[in-house]
């Protein structure tokens, strides 16, 4: 949805590089082509997708061409309009969280946990449904049983594990996972789903194994990948809601 931000984690996949951001009707009209093409859920992410003042419309733009909306948010700021167009339409957060207490200031680099647990506990007494994001870095690996139980005991739904790749701020910061500790994230969530088995799903998102479908700011759909110079470029703005134009690669 943006690129702006208001917080300014070190490992940062999508960094604020670009102003460009859609309208209310072409994201209305990139979400219908999507469900015609049977895709069931939109993550809606940036940056920051609450700094957009317009976000409850995107919200309801979203849900009402068929789709479900599942906004992804460091949880700092959620107004009333948003909960309430959640609420109508059924849509779920997943909050980015990498730290199980105050420690996650440190992360997202502004002092605001305690926010973020006013607004999880918002999420719970208006009956929202909500999950987690976590990264992990070869220096948190040890954090993920921690960080499992802090979602279990705040009502969320489901925890994912994201192992941090090469990608944005993460080149220049330093911040990564070598092989030994990717193979111990694994063998941890595997260990952590049966734990929790009932009461919280425990999953991996590793891009590693899996390419992700992103459109981004700008209307283009891309193929990402662990690499940025692995990525594909899909088509512009103007093919996805069927105008006429080509398909280049990056």
């Amino acid at each position: 949805m943006t690129r702006r931000c208001n917080a300014a984690c070190s490992f940062c996949q999508a960094p604020n590089t670009s102003r460009v951001e859609l309208s209310v009707a072409q994201i209305g009209t990139v979400a219908e082509r999507l469900a015609a093409a049977s895709v069931r859920s939109l993550k809606v992410s940036g940056g920051e997708p609450t700094t957009r003042a317009d976000l409850p419309e995107i919200i309801h733009t979203t849900a009402t061409s068929g789709l479900r909306p599942v906004v992804i948010t460091n949880g700092i700021s959620l107004d009333s309009t948003v909960l309430d167009m959640m609420v109508a339409h059924d849509a779920e957060f997943k909050f980015s969280i990498h730290r199980p207490d105050a420690r996650n200031d440190r992360v997202l680099r502004v002092r605001a946990f305690d926010r973020v647990l006013a607004n999880l506990a918002t999420c719970r007494r208006r009956h929202i449904a909500f999950s987690l994001n976590t990264v992990v870095t070869s220096r948190t690996v040890d954090m993920m049983a921690a960080m499992t139980e802090f979602a279990a005991a705040q009502g969320a739904r489901k925890i994912s594990f994201i192992p941090v790749v090469p990608r944005g701020r993460a080149v220049r910061s330093g911040d990564h996972i070598d092989e030994d500790r990717l193979r111990e994230v694994h063998r941890r969530v595997e260990t952590l789903r049966g734990t929790y088995s009932g009461r919280l799903l425990v999953r991996c998102i590793d891009i590693r194994h899996h390419d992700y479908w992103i459109v981004e700011n700008d209307g283009a759909l891309w193929i990402e990948r662990a690499r940025e110079g692995l990525d594909v470029r899909v088509c512009g703005l103007n093919e996805l809601i069927g105008l006429p134009g080509r398909t280049v690669e990056k």
